[in-house]
């Protein structure tokens, strides 16, 4: 299973001090460990469906549909090139929604265990209860890892221990 670098850092280093050291591997690349990225390109990719596909759980995929190529481009190299201003010109409309609907249709995450045969749980959340009530946080760990609130309903202090949540952007 493949972690994102903020989950292992959590999982793995996070008493150590920043900036993390990481190796990267130029040459004799080790394939049994790690997934081979063949290019940018393929990392652009990647980063574009993971847009889509919260896009579509938000929006019905209406927003990113409606953007041009070059939008996507402008999201990329904002992200790439660490160009906040770049970035959320564009990133801001995937993270509005408007009045009528009284927020995003699903908020998508994933919560990453490892306490479990299951690497990570990932299903459809509605961010309103159905009397109107905003969800939290709490709410989420409620539905989808009820091991993770204690029983007077706070979540457990040191939840690293049974999961570690990751949003999916």
């Amino acid at each position: 299973m493949h972690y994102p670098i903020g989950l292992l850092f959590d999982l793995l280093a996070s008493s150590s001090a920043l900036p993390w050291n990481i190796t990267v591997h130029f040459k004799s690349f080790p394939e049994k460990d790690l997934l081979h990225c063949p290019s940018k390109d393929a990392i652009e990719a990647h980063f574009m469906s993971c847009m889509k596909e919260a896009d579509a759980l938000k929006h019905k995929s209406q927003v990113i549909n409606e953007m041009q190529k070059k939008d996507h481009k402008q999201l990329w190299m904002g992200l790439q090139n660490d160009r906040f201003d770049q970035f959320w010109a564009i990133n801001r409309k995937l993270m509005e929604y408007p009045a009528e609907e009284n927020g995003f249709r699903y908020i998508p995450f994933r919560i990453y265990q490892t306490t479990t045969e299951r690497p990570f749980i990932q299903k459809l959340f509605r961010p309103v209860a159905a009397d109107g009530q905003l969800h939290t946080l709490g709410d989420l760990l409620k539905e989808v890892c009820p091991s993770a609130v204690a029983p007077e309903g706070n979540i457990i202090s040191n939840i690293k221990t049974c999961l570690s949540f990751s949003e999916v952007k």
